[in-house]
């Protein structure tokens, strides 16, 4: 007993010391608190999982070193260097989660189980199979802009964060992440109990689909950015989805103008999903309401932990 109050009073001493002075934000519990789940969740989950110990390493690595970052961005706010890192970190945290997701996507099941029953159920709503019901409209012209709007999801998150970071309103960066966080790794945790190949890895779509997409420039970023990012489960909900129209409301809240833009685009990139054959429908209808109802989860934390600037919007 004695031993462990010991060893409690000099942890509280040491983490006073180091982090007392530090506000942790929503974005912070967001990026720590999936890290750590995640790692604990091999650590009894791990049977379709190789080399799941390195997972766990690489996450309490990557903790400690998100912990220092935040310390030394908190510590020297004037820091142009430290303040960037402790705001923009999370796009690492993202790039890593999304990155093992092939691998530990099955923590829970063994199988892609959710495959099948996401293809009935959109024949039983549809009276087709919505990605190949698309291929008669498939036309090079058409194609393209639906890549354009497929591509251009990955300009979201930048345009809303790097706008407002660099127009000096740092502290509504640090909200935009803090919600933009919550909607990603809520997504990434929703993967792991709802296993689903998109279209394009189910080989009862694929012998229905003769048609491959055509296009021009943007077709074959598509296309690279398929061949190397694609992440086999990582289907429901459409993560593609419900990031697009969440960051769109997080534009509409702190940066208006940007918000009328991107709220458009963001269905633009729900139905290219479909169109181009990365995700049944129902990936993105429930990636667009999971968008929307994990935003405003988000923000209602936001609000208690007063993060929020709600007159910052332009």
């Amino acid at each position: 007993m004695k031993t462990n109050f010991t060893i409690r009073l000099y942890f509280k001493k040491f983490w006073g010391g180091k982090f007392g002075h530090v506000k942790f934000r929503l974005v912070d519990c967001n990026c720590i608190g999936y890290l750590s789940l995640i790692a604990l969740l091999l650590l009894f989950f791990h049977e379709t999982v190789d080399h799941w110990m390195n997972y766990i390493a690489v996450h309490l690595a990557s903790v400690l070193l998100i912990l220092e970052i935040i310390r030394r961005g908190e510590k020297q706010p004037y820091s142009k260097f430290f303040h960037f890192l402790r705001t923009f970190y999370p796009i690492a945290v993202l790039a890593l989660s999304w990155s093992e997701m092939d691998a530990t996507c099955r923590i829970f099941f063994s199988s892609y189980w959710a495959t099948d029953d996401i293809i009935s159920l959109d024949y039983h709503i549809f009276g087709v199979h919505p990605t190949v019901w698309f291929q008669q409209f498939y036309r090079p012209w058409l194609d393209e802009i639906m890549n354009i709007f497929y591509s251009g999801f990955f300009l979201f998150m930048p345009l809303v964060s790097l706008t407002l970071y660099i127009q000096g309103k740092k502290q509504e960066a640090l909200a935009a992440f803090s919600l933009g966080t919550f909607i990603h790794l809520s997504n990434f945790i929703l993967f792991r109990f709802f296993p689903t190949l998109a279209p394009f890895m189910t080989d009862s779509l694929q012998s229905l689909h003769p048609e491959q997409f055509t296009g021009y420039i943007f077709a074959e970023i598509t296309r690279i950015t398929q061949a190397n990012g694609a992440q086999r489960g990582g289907t429901f909900p459409s993560v593609h989805v419900s990031t697009a129209i969440g960051w769109a409301l997080i534009a509409f809240r702190y940066q208006r103008k940007l918000g009328y833009v991107l709220i458009p685009a963001s269905i633009g990139v729900a139905i290219s999903t479909v169109y181009l054959g990365f995700h049944h429908a129902m990936d993105a209808v429930f990636g667009f309401s999971w968008g929307v109802i994990a935003y405003l989860a988000a923000l209602n934390l936001l609000r208690k932990r007063r993060e929020d600037l709600p007159n910052s919007s332009t």
